[in-house]
């Protein structure tokens, strides 16, 4: 908020004069950005700040571009007026914007405050030194900013000692959880497995007794060839094979981003999955299905029995999508959550999101790195980031139970959708617990509100993140995206492969991606590894 201060007439017209005769004698001029020191003042030109926004062309009829809406147009009044600052938004394809930032960094465009997910991109903008180390500058125009982050979550942003980005707050650190048809359950008199051994004999007791009635049609375990996907994938269930090993051979055969096939164990979940696949248990055509859309079809159409996906999540929970589709095509059609995909001590692990979400980041290239750190400062005030997750009470969202509840009339959501790419200093919302921001999150479903909530719940069990280390990956950089495509592709190959050609293809496959560089990975992760424990 503003300070206002009164000053009489007099005192206004001494300052004026002061400054004026300070001005002629030095020849100097005021500062482009001054700040007014008395009400009445010239505050000089304001300043630009370039931001980039994503944009995922959703934005609903009359709601106007992402670079000038409602929301835009809101942090220009709350900060940039007040500050001399204006606002620039730069659009940015969601769906391309790992390339679309490259080309920006790369000719010098990019603009004042940018963001990615993709940790390699940011290894990669660190080794060429295109980033500006922020530490300093947060340290003098960002306590709300230091505060709500804290050290953890900016520790991951700190590379070679420096502050090159700063990491947005992820509040709940859950992925996959994994969903089985209760009606098909209860028609055979089965409970929800617990474990990988009772989930398997109910996958055949789906194939062989067609509880849903579907015709020949069920699929008792549904999944697509999706990389990282958020619909389905077999992450948990493959990686419950997984055996115990060292801390330094978890560092070294983790990879950023690429599935963990040299992991002690791997192969062997793999495998069960090419045994389902010959029993006819899993998706016929899923190596056909790049894009989840088959998967999604499926699943509302009544004919798979279990799957494993994104917990809590919109496209299977929100109003109109996949779950709602069921219940029309389906009446009486019922998910609930599982965890059954047990290890070798009994535990479900699963892998989760790290501390953070989106890393930002200022180039090199900005002039405005203080003005960039003073927004984001703002934007993490509870105030402000509350109605910036949350949209205007009475307008975007009502208060039950001490929790905002979405307000979903076409004229609320043509000034409220996408605010998460807005609010870039968090990844969810804050209620102050896990407890709490679960409840938050599962009160966002009002009709699936006690399922999303277990599958919160099961998503973070046994849960662990991935190993990082503070400096880049040379290699990872150089053949993450070529071995990223090679390892999915020697799982896909793997399960449809025939069981007595299975280890060739396996073997085969994993001989060829160390030769394409997967080697290299291991290598250097296990140096960095030991360096790190000297």
């Amino acid at each position: 908020m503003r300070a206002t201060r009164k000053t009489s007439l007099t005192s206004l017209t001494s300052i004026f004069l002061l400054s004026s005769l300070l001005s002629a004698c030095s020849g100097g001029a005021a500062e482009p950005n001054a700040q007014p020191s008395a009400e009445g003042e010239t505050k000089g030109e304001p300043v630009t700040l370039r931001v980039e926004m994503f944009d995922r062309g959703n934005a609903p009829a009359g709601a106007g571009p992402v670079t000038d809406n409602f929301w835009t147009q809101w942090m220009q009044k709350e900060f940039g007026d007040p500050n001399n600052i204006k606002l620039e938004f730069v659009p940015v394809p969601r769906n391309q914007e790992v390339d679309k930032l490259n080309v920006l960094m790369s000719t010098g465009d990019a603009p004042d405050i940018v963001f990615t997910y993709d940790l390699n991109t940011i290894y990669n903008y660190v080794k060429d030194g295109g980033l500006t180390d922020v530490g300093p500058v947060i340290e003098q125009y960002g306590p709300n900013l230091k505060k709500f982050l804290g050290e953890e979550v900016l520790s991951y942003g700190v590379f070679d000692g420096k502050q090159y980005t700063i990491p947005a707050k992820r509040t709940l650190q859950f992925t996959h959880s994994s969903y089985i048809r209760k009606d098909w359950l209860d028609r055979l008199g089965l409970p929800v497995p617990t474990t990988t051994e009772q989930f398997y004999n109910t996958m055949k007791a789906f194939k062989e007794q067609d509880p849903g009635q579907t015709g020949g049609k069920v699929i008792p375990y549904a999944f697509s060839a999706m990389n990282n996907t958020s619909v389905s994938n077999t992450d948990q269930l493959i990686g419950s094979f997984v055996k115990p090993m060292s801390e330094e051979d978890f560092y070294a055969l983790s990879a950023t981003g690429i599935k963990e096939i040299l992991k002690p164990g791997y192969k062997d979940g793999v495998r069960f999955l090419n045994k389902m696949n010959q029993e006819g248990l899993i998706s016929p055509d899923f190596a056909l299905d790049k894009d989840g859309k088959q998967f999604e079809s499926d699943v509302a159409n009544g004919y798979v029995g279990a799957f494993t996906a994104l917990a809590a999540h919109p496209s299977l929970m929100g109003v109109g999508n996949v779950f709602d589709t069921l219940k029309k095509n389906v009446p009486g059609a019922e998910y609930v959550a599982m965890d059954t995909f047990t290890n070798e001590e009994g535990k479900t692990p699963k892998i989760i999101y790290d501390p953070t979400g989106i890393h930002m980041m200022i180039p090199k290239s900005s002039k405005r790195a203080v003005e960039a750190i003073k927004f984001l400062d703002w934007m993490s005030q509870p105030d402000v980031l509350f109605t910036l997750t949350n949209g205007i009470e009475g307008q975007h969202h009502t208060i039950e139970n001490g929790f905002p509840v979405a307000i979903t009339t076409d004229e609320a959501k043509k000034t409220f959708y996408n605010n998460f790419d807005i609010a870039i200093v968090i990844n969810g919302k804050d209620f102050g617990s896990v407890e709490k921001n679960m409840e938050a999150v599962a009160v966002g479903f009002p009709d699936y509100k006690d399922l999303a909530k277990q599958t919160i719940v099961n998503a973070l069990k046994d849960g662990y993140t991935a190993p990082r280390f503070d400096r880049p990956i040379e290699a990872e950089i150089k053949y993450g995206a070529t071995l990223r495509e090679k390892a999915t592709e020697i799982v896909v190959k793997s399960i449809l492969a025939k069981p007595e050609e299975f280890d060739a293809v396996f073997d085969a496959g994993v001989e060829e991606y160390l030769r394409l560089g997967g080697q290299e990975i291991v290598d250097e992760r296990r140096a960095a590894y030991q360096a790190m424990k000297e």
